[in-house]
């Protein structure tokens, strides 16, 4: 695969120097589209799609936040912030289906982490100050690079290098101390035709949870050859992020369910008696041994403290520290009117690691043996512990485009390897000088290895100037394969904990077709099209799947029915979907002990629903928008396996006919009014999410409310007529968000238990939730110069 690489790189070289010969000239934007052609949908396709252009993307990237929140403006997204604010670590859902079924690219290049099958969106905050478009496409949409879109996939796009001479300068601070910089430059055309330009961002945050400060960013540099009806580029973008971590909420219970049992069920519980920001992996509540119950202050609040260390000192808090390193090296070549070519290699290397303090755990769950001076066994002490994990990916891309006045024609390869270790190591034990014999240090380490490669063929005929068809097809061979240890320890019949042994090599291989037919006349058109998709499970499905069944593949059959309507002043238009899955991957709502989100193959289920947007230019200065994702979201068969207290080997088992899919609502609504005066522009954002269930068994205890929240961003641009000291625009922005400041949980996790020795009943199940709350009113403002 190296050599491979090695061959397609010379390829671009050789093919650079032929096309110096070409004589018609493209612009630069016309061959940075070819670079994204292969993953996106073109005017006209059968798909549900929003396009978000450059300007949107720079406003938004002031904002510090990650790009996932930009994205909720349009119709059936949801994202949120684990630190409640939107930086560092954030989680998006598209039709209710979770990062891991989201296909992300980056100009061509799957973004998704190979194992986990997603995009750890929390060192990316500056990536839409980087990005010149993106798209969203919903549903399985058109043929992909990378894991298979079960929710939907969003292709970004850098931005074109300018031809001129820029200089950008921006920054941002607000509430908690929240502050977001950013540089961004080019040198504009040299020589014959070479342009240099880069980026650095950063921004970093307090938090609104406890113990979420974190500092994370961005870079880019670029190196760009522009000769006629040809275009080399190498990007080198990386990503660093040390956060806070949060990822178990907001508690509401600890091992014997001592809080639900006073009452506290839902987040707005907790927030009354003062637990709005408490973070479990940072303090815990303090608790009355002897009258067994929490410790409240003056005021009726539960008090925490913080984690102590041996000397006294307090645990700083839990982080998530990766390193990223993207290196993308592409061509976009039209030797002639009909043909087009692109040809991408790329690398790109991860390592990171979490540091987290574990209280009273026991040294078994280590697989470690302790004894104290005495020669006694020592069971329970606390610890930190590192997980990590290193990543090694690199692959090729190549498109090929025919296109004359009757067909589009497009094919491509995708090859990509990926190379990846897992670690763990004990980095603390407390009361170390009391414990004589303590065996272990490393406590797991495992390989993958993973192989995926593609080929796609689509081509649209126009069939008339008003009927468009469309096929599409896709193979996809995947093989996975991981063994060593993992970070789990297994009870032995001498009483002894192994870690569990992993020998797992899997195989898959998937048909995707696509069929669709479109019809545009004037201010209208309707589409219509089918799809039919495979997806291999990801890391956790093999390693965490715990009670449930081993993983299968999953597959899904998408159909979507559309009208829109566009004119001068007013816009609208409606999408029908129906996606019918055979074992779907479905959160179970409870989480790892890493707070990654647990799945298990459903059999049967459905999602069916509308996403209607309208959009009215009232006046010249004033436009009224709106969307709505309306949708139902059931199971049609699906066992619940319990935990069971007795016997970890029988968990007790509930079936379900019919139920609502957990994490999927059935009203997400967006409103906006855009007041646009000359330089100054404002925007309210108001948009509303109904109930959502943590689990898959339709209980309201086990649920989140459903919420509401305003945004209001502010900006305004002052052009100067005679520039200061090269000083040509002054941007001035205010964002205040949640400005009723509503205490809600956008996100949260279910734990549930029996115990064998009752018979199972609805009531004497044991339950434990967690909420990922919503920062109340806070405020940033931003500066930028540019030059």
């Amino acid at each position: 695969m190296k050599k491979f690489i090695m061959f397609a790189a010379s390829l671009i070289c050789v093919a650079a120097t032929k096309a110096q010969n070409s004589a018609d000239t493209l612009t630069h934007e016309e061959l940075a589209e070819v670079i994204v052609a292969g993953v996106r949908a073109q005017k006209n396709a059968p798909y549900a799609v929003a396009n978000i252009k450059k300007g949107e993307l720079q406003k938004f990237s002031r904002s510090g936040r990650e790009l996932p929140l930009l994205l909720t403006r349009t119709p059936g997204i949801l994202a949120w912030g684990e630190n409640g604010l939107g930086t560092g670590t954030v989680a998006m859902r598209i039709r209710g289906a979770a990062g891991s079924r989201i296909n992300v690219t980056l100009d061509g290049v799957a973004l998704n982490s190979p194992e986990d099958q997603t995009v750890f969106w929390a060192n990316m905050n500056s990536f839409s100050a980087l990005l010149g478009s993106v798209q969203v496409q919903r549903g399985i949409g058109t043929s992909t690079n990378g894991d298979g879109a079960f929710g939907g996939s969003i292709s970004l796009a850098t931005a074109t290098p300018s031809k001129k001479p820029k200089l950008e300068l921006s920054g941002s601070y607000g509430s908690y101390n929240t502050y977001n910089t950013g540089l961004n430059f080019s040198t504009g055309l040299l020589g014959k035709g070479f342009i240099f330009d880069g980026a650095y961002h950063e921004t970093g945050t307090d938090g609104y949870l406890h113990g979420t400060a974190g500092r994370s960013g961005s870079y880019y540099g670029g190196l760009t050859w522009l000769g006629n009806n040809f275009q080399v580029r190498y990007k080198n973008i990386g990503n660093f992020e040390k956060t806070g971590q949060a990822w178990n909420g907001v508690v509401a219970g600890n091992s014997d369910g001592s809080l639900m049992m006073e009452g506290i069920r839902t987040y707005q519980d907790i927030y009354a008696h003062g637990l709005g920001r408490f973070n479990p992996l940072y303090e815990s509540l303090e608790f009355d041994d002897v009258n067994r119950k929490f410790v409240k202050d003056a005021n009726g609040n539960y008090k925490t403290s913080r984690y102590t260390m041996d000397g006294g000192s307090l645990w700083r808090r839990t982080t998530d520290n990766f390193y990223q390193n993207h290196n993308i090296l592409s061509t976009a070549w039209k030797p002639s009117e009909h043909w087009t070519h692109n040809l991408s290699v790329h690398y790109t290397y991860g390592y990171g690691y979490y540091s987290e303090f574990r209280q009273n755990n026991k040294f078994d769950k280590f697989g470690l043996v302790a004894t104290d001076v005495n020669g006694k066994k020592v069971k329970r002490s606390d610890f930190v512990r590192k997980k990590g994990l290193s990543q090694h990916t690199y692959g090729v891309v190549y498109n090929v485009n025919y296109r004359d006045e009757q067909w589009d024609v497009l094919g491509g390869v995708n090859l990509q390897q990926f190379r990846g270790s897992h670690f763990g190591y004990l980095t603390y034990v407390a009361n170390r000088g009391q414990i004589q014999d303590f065996t272990g240090h490393r406590y797991y380490d495992s390989k993958a290895r993973k192989n995926d490669y593609s080929a796609f063929a689509k081509a649209t005929y126009h069939a008339s100037s008003m009927l468009d068809l469309f096929a599409d097809v896709q193979y996809r061979h995947v093989g996975y394969t991981t063994d060593g240890r993992n970070d789990k320890f297994y009870k032995q019949a001498d009483g002894t904990f192994l870690n569990q042994i992993l020998d797992i090599r899997a195989t898959y291989n998937f048909w995707n077709p696509k069929a669709g037919i479109s019809f545009h006349s004037g201010p209208h058109r309707a589409y219509a099209s089918v799809a039919y998709a495979g997806r291999e499970p990801e890391r956790s499905n093999f390693t965490d799947n715990g009670k449930y069944p081993a993983p299968k593949a999953e597959h899904l059959l998408d159909a979507e029915l559309g009208y829109q309507y566009s004119a001068p002043r007013a816009r609208a238009g409606v999408n029908f979907y129906y996606m019918n899955y055979k074992d779907q991957f479905v959160q179970t709502g409870e989480k790892s002990d890493i707070g990654e989100n647990l799945t298990t193959n459903i059999a049967r289920s459905y999602r069916m629903g509308a996403e209607i947007t309208a959009a009215w230019d009232a006046l010249s200065c004033l436009t009224l928008e709106a969307n709505a994702a309306l949708s139902t979201n059931r199971i049609k068969d699906f066992d619940e396996y319990i935990d069971n207290w007795d016997d970890d080997k029988h968990p007790a088992v509930v079936h379900y006919d019919n139920s609502v899919l957990s994490f999927s609502p059935s009203a997400i609504l967006n409103g906006f009014i855009n007041f646009h005066y000359k330089s100054l522009e404002a925007v309210w954002h108001t948009n509303f999410v109904s109930r959502q269930y943590l689990d898959n068994t339709e209980n309201k205890d086990r649920s989140l409310p459903r919420y509401s929240q305003t945004d209001i961003n502010l900006s305004y641009n002052i052009g100067l007529h005679r520039t200061i000291l090269g000083l040509k625009q002054i941007f001035l922005g205010l964002d205040l968000n949640n400005i009723f400041n509503n205490h809600y949980a956008a996100s949260g996790w279910a734990y549930t238990a029996v115990s064998q020795s009752a018979h199972y009943t609805p009531q004497n199940r044991y339950w434990q939730l967690g909420f990922m709350p919503m920062a109340g009113f806070n405020m940033m403002g931003s500066i930028t110069l540019r030059f």
